[in-house]
């Protein structure tokens, strides 16, 4: 933070009890997200099927790769 002064100190600390929406939380991501091209739709469909086939992740349950579940033999 870099205060200079007290007031300058207390001036920051004060930003701690500022409360944003989800709206307000979400618009720079938003803003600021970068238009992907090829394969970065593809890597972020099937990424988290190969990566934790099927498992709960942080509370969101991830799909399983069509081919792992076809067979049980794993290499």
């Amino acid at each position: 933070m870099g205060p200079r002064s007290a007031a300058h100190l207390e001036a920051n600390l004060a930003g701690l009890d500022v409360r944003l929406t989800e709206q307000q939380r979400a618009a720079p991501d938003e803003v600021s997200a970068p238009a992907l091209n090829f394969p970065a739709g593809l890597n972020r469909q099937v990424g988290p099927m190969l990566q934790f086939a099927g498992a709960t992740v942080d509370g969101q349950r991830t799909a399983v790769c069509p081919p792992l579940e076809r067979s049980a033999v794993r290499y």
